[in-house]
């Protein structure tokens, strides 16, 4: 990938194609494409949905109570343009009433071909962020639960670019509603990257011309419901899950300003901050014919508000083959997302046990 060395901090934008919207240049874009195989499938309509095997903490804390095994799951993803993702995640009960998860998201972009403002090579560059998240939840009731994440982001675009670390949190609540001996409804709300955002310096590399510059992570608030049947229509289990997904995100920006005195016109710099926002919709189901096998369909990033309908919609689709080892239920995930202004599609694999 030919790309100058003075654009390396904006490459990690190319993580989704949404060039677009108003969010899609916000920091840290790989946090907000899904959580492995069999979330990405539904849609990243996971919010509320804690079926067995489906939850992740990822989309709201307060789901890791209900998991009452364990859970290790390994992702990777085939991107184009030179984009890696990858993702790792390790769930489990601790007591009768308490869950606790650790989960791990790797992002970056190789064979970058840096040169200087005369054009000249400098040789081959490559970007890298992490995101690390610890969950905890706790069920107060049998069907209340609330939970908190802490995440920790690490980021390093360029050689002279000092690494950006940053903590932030997600906090969720869920409640599920039993409607009959068959079927449950749960509802949910959570808000995830508080208070997350990189600082960069950049005067390693611009000298006196460079600057401090913050740039936050867009908040995200989500209203989650999810639905379950067990023998609907001879299915052996039925999920349909919705969510919508506000974000916002506050930019810091420079606009410029002519004053004049006397005969005078004079040129200035002018900071402002700009409130950015978007309204999503997300939409999924899961249907499971038989014990080993499950497929799932669904619709990321519908447009509501600050996007047109389909401006940015990724749909996907996946399944999963499930297979008991002994004590040990071995599952394969796939997932493919029709990626918006992408060559190809994405694909996902996902590799995973419980126990």
């Amino acid at each position: 990938m030919k790309v100058s060395l003075l654009f390396a901090p904006l490459l990690l934008g190319l993580m989704i194609a949404e060039s677009r919207a108003q969010i899609g240049g916000a920091a840290a874009p790989f946090a907000r494409m899904g959580f492995s195989a069999r979330g990405v499938a539904l849609g990243n309509a996971g919010g509320a949905v804690i079926s067995a095997g489906e939850l992740q903490p990822y989309y709201n804390p307060a789901l890791i109570s209900f998991a009452d095994y364990y859970d290790a799951t390994l992702t990777y993803t085939f991107l184009t343009l030179d984009r890696s993702l990858n993702f790792a995640s390790f769930l489990g009960k601790v007591g009768p009433t308490a869950g606790l998860g650790v989960a791990w998201i790797n992002a970056g972009v190789s064979n970058i071909d840096a040169r200087n403002r005369d054009g000249e090579p400098l040789g081959s560059l490559s970007t890298s962020e992490n995101l690390f998240m610890l969950s905890f939840a706790n069920r107060f009731t049998d069907d209340f639960s609330v939970g908190l994440t802490l995440r920790g982001y690490l980021a390093s675009l360029a050689r002279d670019l000092r690494n950006s670390f940053t903590v932030g949190f997600d906090v969720g609540a869920l409640y599920r509603l039993t409607l009959d001996s068959l079927s449950t409804l749960t509802l949910a709300l959570s808000a995830a990257d508080i208070l997350s955002q990189y600082r960069w310096d950049t005067t390693p590399i611009y000298d006196l011309q460079g600057t401090t510059t913050t740039d936050p992570m867009p908040l995200a608030l989500r209203a989650s419901l999810a639905w379950q049947r067990k023998g609907l229509l001879g299915w052996q289990t039925v999920v349909l899950a919705a969510e919508v997904q506000v974000l916002t995100v506050a930019l810091e920006g420079r606009r410029t300003v002519f004053v004049t005195e006397g005969s005078l016109v004079r040129q200035t710099l002018e900071s402002q901050t700009l409130r950015r926002s978007e309204v999503h919709l997300r939409l999924g189901a899961m249907l499971q014919p038989v014990r080993a096998l499950k497929f799932r369909i669904g619709i990321d990033r519908v447009g509501l508000q600050g996007v047109t309908l389909l401006e940015i919609a990724t749909p996907s689709m996946g399944f999963s083959v499930e297979y008991p080892i002994e004590r040990v239920l071995a599952a394969l995930d796939y997932a493919f997302v029709l990626e918006p202004n992408a060559p190809i599609g994405m694909n996902l694999i996902s590799l995973s046990v419980k126990f």
